[in-house]
Protein backbone atom coordinates (compact mmCIF):
# COMPACT_ATOMS: atom_id res chain seq x y z
CA UNK A 1 0.00 0.00 0.00
CA UNK A 2 1.65 3.34 -0.68
CA UNK A 3 1.82 6.55 1.47
CA UNK A 4 -1.65 7.88 -0.22
CA UNK A 5 -3.70 5.26 0.53
CA UNK A 6 -6.31 5.01 3.84
CA UNK A 7 -6.08 3.51 6.89
CA UNK A 8 -8.01 0.29 6.51
CA UNK A 9 -10.44 -0.76 9.73
CA UNK A 10 -10.87 -4.24 10.07
CA UNK A 11 -14.17 -4.98 12.06
CA UNK A 12 -18.07 -5.47 12.15
CA UNK A 13 -20.92 -3.13 13.19
CA UNK A 14 -21.65 -6.19 15.78
CA UNK A 15 -18.59 -5.96 17.41
CA UNK A 16 -18.65 -4.10 20.40
CA UNK A 17 -14.61 -2.85 19.94
CA UNK A 18 -14.76 -1.86 16.84
CA UNK A 19 -17.52 0.61 17.32
CA UNK A 20 -14.86 2.27 19.33
CA UNK A 21 -12.12 2.43 17.25
CA UNK A 22 -14.54 3.42 14.38
CA UNK A 23 -16.17 6.55 16.04
CA UNK A 24 -12.32 7.85 16.97
CA UNK A 25 -11.37 7.33 13.39
CA UNK A 26 -14.16 9.77 11.80
CA UNK A 27 -14.02 12.05 14.93
CA UNK A 28 -10.46 12.70 14.26
CA UNK A 29 -11.01 13.19 10.82
CA UNK A 30 -8.59 10.10 9.80
CA UNK A 31 -8.91 9.26 5.93
CA UNK A 32 -9.70 5.25 6.07
CA UNK A 33 -12.40 2.72 4.72
CA UNK A 34 -13.57 0.10 7.04
CA UNK A 35 -13.36 -3.72 5.68
CA UNK A 36 -14.78 -6.93 7.23
CA UNK A 37 -12.87 -9.89 8.53
CA UNK A 38 -14.06 -12.00 5.64
CA UNK A 39 -11.80 -9.51 3.14
CA UNK A 40 -8.74 -11.93 1.67
CA UNK A 41 -6.74 -8.93 2.74
CA UNK A 42 -7.11 -9.57 6.26
CA UNK A 43 -6.98 -13.43 5.70
CA UNK A 44 -3.96 -13.28 4.03
CA UNK A 45 -2.32 -10.07 5.77
CA UNK A 46 -3.41 -8.65 8.51
CA UNK A 47 -4.43 -11.36 10.41
CA UNK A 48 -1.12 -13.60 9.50
CA UNK A 49 0.86 -10.18 10.35
CA UNK A 50 -0.96 -9.85 13.99
CA UNK A 51 -1.09 -13.31 14.62
CA UNK A 52 -4.80 -12.51 16.14
CA UNK A 53 -8.28 -12.97 14.32
CA UNK A 54 -9.84 -10.99 16.96
CA UNK A 55 -11.22 -7.21 15.40
CA UNK A 56 -10.77 -4.57 14.99
CA UNK A 57 -7.35 -4.29 13.64
CA UNK A 58 -5.89 -1.20 12.14
CA UNK A 59 -3.97 -1.66 9.02
CA UNK A 60 -1.83 2.11 8.26
CA UNK A 61 -0.95 2.89 4.84
CA UNK A 62 2.69 2.02 5.43
CA UNK A 63 1.68 -1.51 6.31
CA UNK A 64 1.52 -1.65 9.78
CA UNK A 65 -0.52 -3.42 11.32
CA UNK A 66 -2.33 -2.91 14.76
CA UNK A 67 -4.70 -4.98 17.00
CA UNK A 68 -6.52 -4.28 19.74
CA UNK A 69 -8.39 -0.41 20.22
CA UNK A 70 -6.46 0.63 23.36
CA UNK A 71 -3.20 -0.31 21.38
CA UNK A 72 -4.90 1.90 17.98
CA UNK A 73 -5.73 4.68 20.07
CA UNK A 74 -2.32 4.83 21.21
CA UNK A 75 -1.28 4.70 17.66
CA UNK A 76 -3.18 6.95 16.22
CA UNK A 77 -2.99 9.90 18.64
CA UNK A 78 0.24 10.12 17.99
CA UNK A 79 0.43 10.02 14.34
CA UNK A 80 -3.19 12.62 14.99
CA UNK A 81 -2.46 14.71 18.03
CA UNK A 82 -5.55 17.11 17.17
CA UNK A 83 -8.01 17.90 18.22
CA UNK A 84 -6.92 16.12 21.19
CA UNK A 85 -8.52 13.30 22.60
CA UNK A 86 -7.47 13.69 26.12
CA UNK A 87 -8.58 16.89 27.76
CA UNK A 88 -5.89 19.67 29.11
CA UNK A 89 -7.34 19.82 32.49
CA UNK A 90 -5.47 17.13 34.99
CA UNK A 91 -8.49 16.20 37.11
CA UNK A 92 -10.54 15.84 33.66
CA UNK A 93 -7.54 13.65 32.07
CA UNK A 94 -7.31 11.62 35.12
CA UNK A 95 -11.13 10.68 34.93
CA UNK A 96 -10.84 10.22 30.99
CA UNK A 97 -7.93 7.52 31.28
CA UNK A 98 -9.67 5.60 34.69
CA UNK A 99 -12.86 5.48 32.32
CA UNK A 100 -10.97 3.38 29.94
CA UNK A 101 -10.82 0.88 32.03
CA UNK A 102 -13.79 1.33 34.18
CA UNK A 103 -16.12 1.85 31.72
CA UNK A 104 -15.04 -1.70 30.04
CA UNK A 105 -15.25 -3.16 33.42
CA UNK A 106 -19.18 -1.78 34.21
CA UNK A 107 -20.69 -2.47 30.61
CA UNK A 108 -18.77 -5.44 29.27
CA UNK A 109 -21.06 -7.90 31.15
CA UNK A 110 -24.46 -5.53 30.72
CA UNK A 111 -23.99 -5.70 27.21
CA UNK A 112 -22.88 -9.05 27.09
CA UNK A 113 -26.33 -10.10 29.04
CA UNK A 114 -28.36 -7.63 26.70
CA UNK A 115 -26.95 -9.58 23.71
CA UNK A 116 -26.90 -13.15 24.69
CA UNK A 117 -29.80 -13.48 27.07
CA UNK A 118 -32.66 -11.80 24.93
CA UNK A 119 -32.14 -14.98 22.07
CA UNK A 120 -35.73 -14.71 20.95
CA UNK A 121 -35.84 -10.92 20.65
CA UNK A 122 -32.32 -10.11 19.14
CA UNK A 123 -31.02 -13.25 17.31
CA UNK A 124 -32.88 -12.52 14.29
CA UNK A 125 -30.73 -9.34 14.11
CA UNK A 126 -27.74 -10.20 15.70
CA UNK A 127 -26.95 -13.54 14.16
CA UNK A 128 -27.42 -12.22 10.66
CA UNK A 129 -24.96 -9.61 11.30
CA UNK A 130 -22.21 -11.63 12.30
CA UNK A 131 -23.16 -13.94 9.63
CA UNK A 132 -22.55 -11.01 7.15
CA UNK A 133 -18.98 -10.28 8.65
CA UNK A 134 -18.40 -14.06 7.03
CA UNK A 135 -20.38 -14.08 4.18
CA UNK A 136 -21.40 -10.24 3.16
CA UNK A 137 -23.69 -12.21 0.39
CA UNK A 138 -24.73 -15.19 1.92
CA UNK A 139 -28.18 -16.63 1.86
CA UNK A 140 -30.32 -16.38 5.28
CA UNK A 141 -29.54 -20.05 5.89
CA UNK A 142 -25.54 -19.47 5.43
CA UNK A 143 -25.77 -16.20 7.74
CA UNK A 144 -27.56 -18.47 10.05
CA UNK A 145 -25.09 -20.83 10.00
CA UNK A 146 -22.27 -18.91 11.23
CA UNK A 147 -24.46 -16.60 13.45
CA UNK A 148 -24.75 -19.46 15.27
CA UNK A 149 -21.28 -20.51 15.12
CA UNK A 150 -20.60 -17.21 17.29
CA UNK A 151 -23.06 -18.08 19.30
CA UNK A 152 -22.14 -21.24 20.21
CA UNK A 153 -18.52 -19.30 21.20
CA UNK A 154 -20.31 -16.69 23.68
CA UNK A 155 -22.37 -19.60 25.29
CA UNK A 156 -18.92 -20.49 26.53
CA UNK A 157 -18.35 -17.63 28.19
CA UNK A 158 -21.46 -17.94 30.73
CA UNK A 159 -19.90 -19.48 33.47
CA UNK A 160 -17.00 -16.94 32.92
CA UNK A 161 -18.98 -13.85 33.39
CA UNK A 162 -20.84 -15.42 36.60
CA UNK A 163 -24.38 -15.29 34.50
CA UNK A 164 -27.17 -16.36 36.46
CA UNK A 165 -30.78 -15.54 37.58
CA UNK A 166 -29.72 -13.61 40.23
CA UNK A 167 -26.90 -11.34 38.62
CA UNK A 168 -29.70 -10.35 35.46
CA UNK A 169 -31.40 -8.45 37.37
CA UNK A 170 -28.61 -6.40 38.61
CA UNK A 171 -27.25 -5.89 35.50
CA UNK A 172 -30.56 -4.58 33.69
CA UNK A 173 -30.26 -1.82 36.70
CA UNK A 174 -26.66 -1.00 35.94
CA UNK A 175 -27.87 -0.15 32.55
CA UNK A 176 -30.68 2.03 33.23
CA UNK A 177 -28.43 4.00 35.61
CA UNK A 178 -25.97 4.49 33.05
CA UNK A 179 -28.75 5.90 30.86
CA UNK A 180 -30.34 8.27 33.40
CA UNK A 181 -26.98 9.79 33.99
CA UNK A 182 -26.04 9.93 30.28
CA UNK A 183 -29.74 11.36 29.42
CA UNK A 184 -29.07 14.16 31.71
CA UNK A 185 -25.83 14.63 31.06
CA UNK A 186 -26.41 14.72 27.09
CA UNK A 187 -29.30 17.48 27.47
CA UNK A 188 -26.97 20.24 28.21
CA UNK A 189 -23.20 19.17 26.88
CA UNK A 190 -22.67 16.98 23.49
CA UNK A 191 -19.56 14.97 24.85
CA UNK A 192 -18.19 14.24 28.12
CA UNK A 193 -16.59 16.77 28.66
CA UNK A 194 -17.93 19.76 26.90
CA UNK A 195 -17.91 20.35 23.03
CA UNK A 196 -14.67 17.65 22.05
CA UNK A 197 -15.10 13.79 22.27
CA UNK A 198 -12.43 11.96 24.32
CA UNK A 199 -11.14 8.90 24.43
CA UNK A 200 -13.56 8.67 27.55
CA UNK A 201 -16.42 9.07 24.76
CA UNK A 202 -15.13 6.57 22.31
CA UNK A 203 -14.69 3.68 25.20
CA UNK A 204 -18.19 4.29 25.50
CA UNK A 205 -19.47 3.11 22.31
CA UNK A 206 -18.45 0.16 22.44
CA UNK A 207 -21.41 -1.12 24.80
CA UNK A 208 -23.57 1.96 23.86
CA UNK A 209 -23.33 1.51 20.30
CA UNK A 210 -21.84 -1.86 19.63
CA UNK A 211 -24.43 -3.93 21.45
CA UNK A 212 -27.02 -1.57 23.05
CA UNK A 213 -28.54 0.96 20.50
CA UNK A 214 -28.70 -1.73 17.90
CA UNK A 215 -29.38 -5.17 19.51
CA UNK A 216 -33.53 -4.70 19.05
CA UNK A 217 -34.01 -5.72 23.15
CA UNK A 218 -31.73 -3.14 24.50
CA UNK A 219 -32.31 -0.41 21.74
CA UNK A 220 -35.80 -0.07 22.26
CA UNK A 221 -35.07 0.20 26.08
CA UNK A 222 -32.50 3.24 25.10
CA UNK A 223 -35.02 5.01 22.82
CA UNK A 224 -38.17 5.45 25.09
CA UNK A 225 -35.40 5.39 28.19
CA UNK A 226 -32.60 7.75 27.30
CA UNK A 227 -33.57 8.99 23.45
CA UNK A 228 -30.59 11.70 24.02
CA UNK A 229 -27.91 8.84 24.55
CA UNK A 230 -29.24 7.16 21.13
CA UNK A 231 -28.95 10.13 19.72
CA UNK A 232 -25.64 10.64 20.85
CA UNK A 233 -24.81 6.82 19.41
CA UNK A 234 -25.76 8.10 15.98
CA UNK A 235 -23.76 11.71 15.91
CA UNK A 236 -21.00 9.43 17.07
CA UNK A 237 -20.62 7.79 14.07
CA UNK A 238 -20.59 11.20 12.05
CA UNK A 239 -17.38 13.14 11.07
CA UNK A 240 -18.66 16.29 12.29
CA UNK A 241 -17.52 17.65 15.49
CA UNK A 242 -20.55 19.58 16.33
CA UNK A 243 -24.22 18.10 15.90
CA UNK A 244 -27.31 20.26 15.27
CA UNK A 245 -28.54 19.96 18.83
CA UNK A 246 -25.34 21.98 20.14
CA UNK A 247 -24.57 23.68 17.09
CA UNK A 248 -23.82 26.86 19.29
CA UNK A 249 -21.52 24.83 21.31
CA UNK A 250 -17.53 25.85 20.97
CA UNK A 251 -15.25 22.81 19.99
CA UNK A 252 -13.24 23.06 22.77
CA UNK A 253 -13.29 21.08 26.56
CA UNK A 254 -15.00 22.51 29.52
CA UNK A 255 -12.68 25.32 30.89
CA UNK A 256 -11.39 25.53 34.56
CA UNK A 257 -10.72 21.86 34.74
CA UNK A 258 -14.44 21.24 34.98
CA UNK A 259 -16.06 17.43 35.51
CA UNK A 260 -19.70 17.68 35.20
CA UNK A 261 -21.49 16.53 38.20
CA UNK A 262 -23.14 14.10 35.87
CA UNK A 263 -19.56 12.53 35.08
CA UNK A 264 -18.66 12.19 39.01
CA UNK A 265 -22.12 10.37 38.87
CA UNK A 266 -20.97 7.94 36.57
CA UNK A 267 -17.65 7.86 37.83
CA UNK A 268 -18.95 7.19 41.58
CA UNK A 269 -20.92 4.34 40.11
CA UNK A 270 -18.14 2.92 37.93
CA UNK A 271 -15.96 2.53 41.23
CA UNK A 272 -18.57 1.16 43.33
CA UNK A 273 -19.34 -1.55 41.03
CA UNK A 274 -15.87 -2.47 39.72
CA UNK A 275 -12.51 -0.59 41.38
CA UNK A 276 -12.65 -3.47 44.43
CA UNK A 277 -12.33 -6.02 41.97
CA UNK A 278 -9.23 -4.03 39.75
CA UNK A 279 -8.03 -3.36 43.10
CA UNK A 280 -7.61 -7.15 43.85
CA UNK A 281 -6.57 -8.08 40.34
CA UNK A 282 -3.46 -5.81 40.79
CA UNK A 283 -2.63 -7.57 44.13
CA UNK A 284 -3.25 -10.98 42.35
CA UNK A 285 -0.76 -9.79 39.37
CA UNK A 286 1.79 -8.96 41.60
CA UNK A 287 1.93 -12.43 43.39
CA UNK A 288 2.03 -13.84 40.14
CA UNK A 289 5.18 -11.57 39.55
CA UNK A 290 6.62 -12.99 42.52
CA UNK A 291 6.07 -16.46 41.60
CA UNK A 292 7.79 -15.84 38.24
CA UNK A 293 10.55 -13.51 39.26
CA UNK A 294 12.96 -15.14 37.05
CA UNK A 295 10.89 -14.40 33.61
CA UNK A 296 13.29 -12.46 31.12
CA UNK A 297 12.03 -9.15 29.89
CA UNK A 298 9.12 -9.39 27.11
CA UNK A 299 7.93 -13.03 28.21
CA UNK A 300 4.44 -13.91 27.03
CA UNK A 301 2.64 -14.45 29.95
CA UNK A 302 0.39 -17.15 28.10
CA UNK A 303 2.47 -19.02 25.85
CA UNK A 304 -0.29 -21.00 24.37
CA UNK A 305 -1.57 -17.56 22.70
CA UNK A 306 -4.21 -16.59 24.71
CA UNK A 307 -4.03 -12.55 24.29
CA UNK A 308 -6.13 -11.45 27.33
CA UNK A 309 -3.74 -13.04 30.41
CA UNK A 310 -5.73 -13.85 33.30
CA UNK A 311 -3.19 -14.60 36.17
CA UNK A 312 -5.48 -15.70 38.66
CA UNK A 313 -9.10 -16.27 39.92
CA UNK A 314 -11.37 -14.58 42.86
CA UNK A 315 -14.76 -14.62 43.89
CA UNK A 316 -16.02 -11.18 44.05
CA UNK A 317 -19.71 -9.15 44.42
CA UNK A 318 -21.82 -7.16 41.76
CA UNK A 319 -24.11 -5.01 44.23
CA UNK A 320 -24.36 -8.52 46.52
CA UNK A 321 -24.96 -11.02 43.95
CA UNK A 322 -21.84 -13.63 43.88
CA UNK A 323 -20.02 -13.44 40.80
CA UNK A 324 -15.78 -15.04 39.70
CA UNK A 325 -14.04 -12.79 38.49
CA UNK A 326 -10.41 -13.65 37.02
CA UNK A 327 -6.94 -11.00 37.25
CA UNK A 328 -7.33 -9.93 33.80
CA UNK A 329 -3.78 -8.94 32.96
CA UNK A 330 -5.60 -6.88 29.69
CA UNK A 331 -7.25 -4.69 32.12
CA UNK A 332 -4.48 -3.24 34.38
CA UNK A 333 -2.30 -2.70 31.20
CA UNK A 334 -5.16 -0.45 30.05
CA UNK A 335 -5.28 0.86 33.55
CA UNK A 336 -1.54 1.06 33.88
CA UNK A 337 -0.65 4.05 31.49
CA UNK A 338 -3.26 5.93 33.35
CA UNK A 339 -1.23 5.68 36.32
CA UNK A 340 2.28 6.33 34.55
CA UNK A 341 0.51 9.86 33.84
CA UNK A 342 -0.50 10.55 37.00
CA UNK A 343 2.91 9.69 38.60
CA UNK A 344 4.07 12.92 36.55
CA UNK A 345 2.00 15.26 37.73
CA UNK A 346 2.66 18.22 40.00
CA UNK A 347 1.96 17.81 43.78
CA UNK A 348 -0.82 20.21 43.29
CA UNK A 349 -2.90 18.55 40.74
CA UNK A 350 -2.13 15.14 42.55
CA UNK A 351 -3.59 16.04 45.37
CA UNK A 352 -6.63 18.12 43.47
CA UNK A 353 -7.34 14.23 41.85
CA UNK A 354 -6.83 12.03 44.67
CA UNK A 355 -9.46 14.20 46.10
CA UNK A 356 -12.01 13.62 43.79
CA UNK A 357 -11.08 10.03 43.49
CA UNK A 358 -11.50 10.33 46.99
CA UNK A 359 -15.06 11.89 47.33
CA UNK A 360 -15.91 9.13 45.20
CA UNK A 361 -14.58 6.28 47.15
CA UNK A 362 -11.98 5.51 44.22
CA UNK A 363 -8.96 6.90 45.73
CA UNK A 364 -7.27 2.98 46.44
CA UNK A 365 -6.94 3.07 42.24
CA UNK A 366 -3.89 5.50 42.62
CA UNK A 367 -2.47 3.28 45.04
CA UNK A 368 -1.74 0.38 42.11
CA UNK A 369 1.40 -0.38 41.58
CA UNK A 370 2.69 -3.15 39.29
CA UNK A 371 5.77 -4.72 40.65
CA UNK A 372 6.65 -5.32 36.33
CA UNK A 373 4.88 -3.27 34.05
CA UNK A 374 2.96 -5.04 31.47
CA UNK A 375 3.61 -4.74 27.72
CA UNK A 376 2.53 -6.56 24.92
CA UNK A 377 4.26 -8.83 22.28
CA UNK A 378 2.51 -9.05 19.45
CA UNK A 379 -1.04 -8.84 20.20
CA UNK A 380 0.03 -11.17 23.35
CA UNK A 381 -0.04 -9.92 27.00
CA UNK A 382 3.71 -9.90 28.15
CA UNK A 383 5.90 -9.05 31.13
CA UNK A 384 8.13 -5.76 30.29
Amino acid sequence: MGDESPYVLYGSYASYATAETRSYLRKKGIPFVERLPASRRFREYVRPTSENHRIPQLEAPDGTVVQDTKAIFDFLEERFPEPAAYPPGPRQQLVVRLFEVLLEAELGRVAWHYRWNFMDENYGFVGREFGRSFKPQGTNEELDHYGSLIAERMEGKRAGLGDSPALRPVLEQIYFEVLDILEEHFTTLPYLFGGLPTIADHVLMGSLFGHLARDPEPSQLMKTRAPRVFRWTEHMNTPEIQSPEFAETEMEYLAGDEVPKTVLSLLRLCITDVAPSLVRSGELYNAWVDEHADLPPRSVISPDGFDEAVVGKFDAELRGVPVPMGASTYLLWVLQPGLDWFATQGETDREAGREMLSACGGDALLDITLRRPLTRVGSRMAVA
